[in-house]
């Protein structure tokens, strides 16, 4: 399969809008010193196709449907920056762990973990994970360089959106014609005008200080539906386990 049809699959994967994937909408530019945990997977010409948060100096974690069908050369792992045109720190992917029970079409399990080389701590933060239940109402921030409407291109500056926790039993009924809710997954939802749209996907929602989730899926975007989010709290030990055991391939 010839480079040109790789990277085509790359964006495809992470932009198929089945059933709504998830720029942030409604949301405001960072400045320098916040978001510098978020990682942007790019394919090789540069362009932005899906977030991700460092975990450690080695690993970044984004959603599996970033990376699903994808091939590890063909990804660019970029950090230490707000603005993709200005101080861009560059990676490859050593290796990468989608998680085994990752199902596509219900998006059950959306998590992977990139495995590149060596992040400069100096420039770039790692996240801590939280192991601690979300709440109802709790204040979240969703960090990524998303598309501002559907199918449109990704931002170069990093947006930032403060958002809540939604009710769990109110979201599945919400999206009850489009995916399932899982109790894997947690919503967010301020009001129309205001949520995740493409490019957004795999990139961390924050609580205080730690990450609480990765963006999966939804109705891009911010048309008046929840988003839908990987919940952290549940892939804690799964994640420690693939940082700890798994070696580079």
């Amino acid at each position: 399969m010839n480079l040109f049809l790789k990277t085509i699959l790359f964006a495809y994967f992470a932009y198929n809008p089945v059933k709504g994937d998830s720029r942030l909408v409604g949301g405001s530019v960072v400045s320098s010193d916040l978001g510098r945990f978020h990682a942007s997977l790019q394919n090789v010409s540069g362009h932005h196709v899906c977030g991700g948060a460092i975990v450690s100096n080695r690993h970044v974690v984004t959603a599996a449907h970033c990376v699903f069908g994808a091939e590890k050369q063909y990804i660019r792992v970029i950090v230490g920056t707000n603005n993709l045109d200005e101080g861009t720190l560059q990676h490859n992917v050593k290796a990468i762990y989608i998680h085994d029970l990752y199902d596509k079409d219900t998006r059950q399990h959306d998590i992977a973990l990139l495995k590149v080389t060596d992040i400069d701590i100096r420039y770039s933060d790692v996240i801590h994970l939280d192991d601690t239940p979300l709440q109802e109402n709790d204040p979240i921030t969703i960090f990524g360089f998303g598309a501002e409407k559907p199918h449109g291109t990704s931002t170069r500056q990093m947006q930032a959106l403060n958002s809540f926790v939604f009710n769990q039993e109110t979201c599945r009924y919400a999206m009850r014609n489009s995916r399932k809710v899982y109790d894997s997954m947690f919503c967010t939802f301020t009001k129309i005008g205001q949520g995740t749209c493409h490019g957004d996907s795999g990139s961390p929602l924050v609580r205080g200080n730690k990450l609480v989730g990765i963006v999966s899926w939804g109705m891009p975007c911010a048309i008046g539906f929840p988003d839908v989010h990987t919940r952290i709290s549940t892939y804690v030990r799964w994640i420690r386990t693939m940082i700890h055991y798994c070696p580079a391939s």
